[in-house]
């Protein structure tokens, strides 16, 4: 139990870095459909983390990010 527990508080620390990657998303709604975002489905860009509803609107911005425009989310929310 002793080894057990360095191990899990290790990993819970390595995944928390993974998802803590850059800070929050800059938005609440897919630029692509309008849906609520879902933070694992995100790209890093200049203007800060861009998050997505599902991996086929994250695609389709990718290829042209300058035809779906990104609003920013409401400050305090």
């Amino acid at each position: 139990m002793k080894t057990l527990l360095p191990c899990l508080l290790l990993a819970i620390v390595a995944i928390t870095s993974v998802f803590a990657k850059g800070g929050p998303a800059i938005n609440d709604k897919c630029p692509v459909d309008g849906n609520a975002v879902r933070i694992i489905y995100r790209i890093f860009t200049e203007k800060g983390n861009v998050a997505f509803c599902c991996v086929d609107c994250m695609s389709l911005y990718e290829k042209e990010p300058s035809r779906y425009p990104v609003v920013p989310k409401k400050p305090g929310s």
